[in-house]
């Protein structure tokens, strides 16, 4: 599905598909996020999988329904598994996701970036304002791996949709989404988003499950982050501050129903003719 028809109701299909199908979701993630990813991923309703032993990973692609790559904490395992289980991934037709953790942040994790997008395919590519800026070449500017700063987004995600042929995502105060012909603004969320370590990995988990689930990578994008959107305003309100706001953003996409998407103030916004013609 192009993302210009994507409307409510198929948001709440594809979320109610995961709850149906259970996709399972090969991640191979960082060490700081591992944890918090299972459990998102578990609580959408999708199943987690994580290894990063090189041996069995053409075995456990052969059972998933999605192959999460996020460099955060890269070794040598890691990426080995990473290329192995991506190329094993495209041969099968299995969705993949790339969150290109730190891009900017060091040479080595710039060159691997690249090196994985030069050489391999992927369904969706998602990273937070900063390093989608960077990788686009669209200004911007990372600390680490956190964005300090966003470059022109519309025509970095519309642009590098176009060059790799996959879903661009890139979150922050509102997310960015393109398939190379629509640009769409997400807005919405939660301020304490960024005081949760991992917070983008997760995003990742829950756009690539209900991608899995639904069969669409800009489907299934789209209604990822329409989800994280939803979850945690709703865990804000709740929360007393960053230490209590990651359990119950994890109850709210647990409790998160495909009605939900059929309600509350717009979300969405397409903004590809302002861009026409780049």
């Amino acid at each position: 599905m192009k993302l210009k028809d994507c409307g409510a109701k198929d948001l709440a299909d594809a979320w109610a598909a995961i709850a149906a199908k259970r996709p399972l979701i090969f991640h191979v993630t960082n060490a700081v996020a591992t944890a918090l990813q299972a459990n998102v991923c578990l609580a959408v309703g999708a199943s987690p999988l994580m290894s990063q032993y090189p041996e069995e990973t053409e075995e456990l692609i052969a059972l998933a329904q999605g192959f999460l790559v996020n460099l955060g904490t890269p070794t040598e395992a890691a990426l080995a598994v990473a290329r192995r289980g991506t190329k094993a991934a495209n041969a099968r037709g299995c969705f993949t996701l790339l969150d290109p953790v730190g891009y900017g942040a060091s040479r080595f994790r710039t060159e691997s970036t690249d090196g994985f997008l030069k050489d391999c395919s992927f369904s969706i590519l998602k990273g937070n304002a900063g390093e989608i800026s960077l990788l686009a070449g669209v200004g911007g500017a990372t600390k680490g791996v956190d964005a300090l700063s966003a470059g022109d987004l519309e025509r970095g995600v519309l642009g590098l949709a176009r060059k790799f042929g996959c879903v661009v995502c890139a979150t922050g105060e509102a997310d960015y989404l393109s398939d190379g012909e629509t640009i769409v603004r997400v807005t919405g969320g939660s301020a304490l988003l960024p005081f949760l370590s991992g917070s983008g990995c997760a995003v990742g988990t829950v756009v690539l499950s209900a991608t899995a689930a639904c069969g669409d990578a800009p489907l299934g994008a789209l209604c990822g982050l329409e989800a994280m959107g939803i979850a945690s305003e709703r865990a804000e309100k709740r929360c007393t501050g960053s230490g209590t706001f990651p359990p119950l953003l994890i109850d709210e996409l647990h409790r998160l129903r495909p009605e939900d998407f059929l309600d509350g103030p717009p979300r969405v916004e397409k903004c590809f003719e302002r861009r026409c013609g780049t």
